[in-house]
């Protein structure tokens, strides 16, 4: 459990959050803010425990942090209480804790348990991360992809529509030839 706790300190702290620690009960919670969002993060040892315990341990870090809360104005909007599992529950247990994140009293919430690793909670956390990838291109890429558009669409221009040797004029005609 200690060792989800610091790999979402470290997802978080990827993503541009500032992160501390904080007492919840007998858990410890994962805080986090930027300019936009804040919240906390609880990592239970077992799914039980987490549908028991999850409205207990919001109420107890909304009570203890409310000041915090109330001095964020139009980000406490964006206040997420995050509550996770390393451990699979039942089938009924997923069910419940999945639940919870239509729950919209007070916070907006994620709950999720089976947690294996770095790549599931990213993936559980990934509604408070920033978008993840971007999909680059490379040179040859684009052109390649260009040709296969254009034989797609005109099949008796492709060798010539991006030959700089060839006038514009020849493959004007060309174009508007049906595949």
């Amino acid at each position: 459990m200690t060792d989800m706790t610091v790999t979402v300190q470290i997802v978080l702290e990827e993503a541009g959050y500032a992160v501390w620690l904080a007492p919840a009960e007998e858990l410890t919670a994962v805080c986090f803010e930027d300019d936009a969002v804040m919240g906390f993060v609880c990592v239970f040892v077992e799914p039980e425990h987490l549908l028991l315990r999850w409205r207990s341990i919001e109420s107890a870090l909304l009570v203890r942090h409310a000041s915090r809360f109330r001095a964020a104005e139009e980000k406490a909007w964006n206040v997420y209480s995050i509550f996770l599992c390393p451990k699979q529950g039942t089938e009924e247990q997923t069910s419940e804790i999945r639940r919870i994140d239509e729950d919209l009293e007070r916070t907006r919430k994620i709950a999720a348990c089976g947690l294996a690793g770095k790549a599931d909670i990213i993936t559980a956390l990934l509604p408070v991360l920033p978008i993840q990838y971007r999909p680059i291109l490379e040179a040859e890429d684009l052109t390649e992809r260009l040709k296969k558009r254009i034989a797609s669409i005109a099949p008796a221009a492709v060798d010539v529509a991006l030959n700089d040797a060839v006038p514009a004029s020849e493959v004007v005609p060309l174009l508007g030839q049906q595949p």
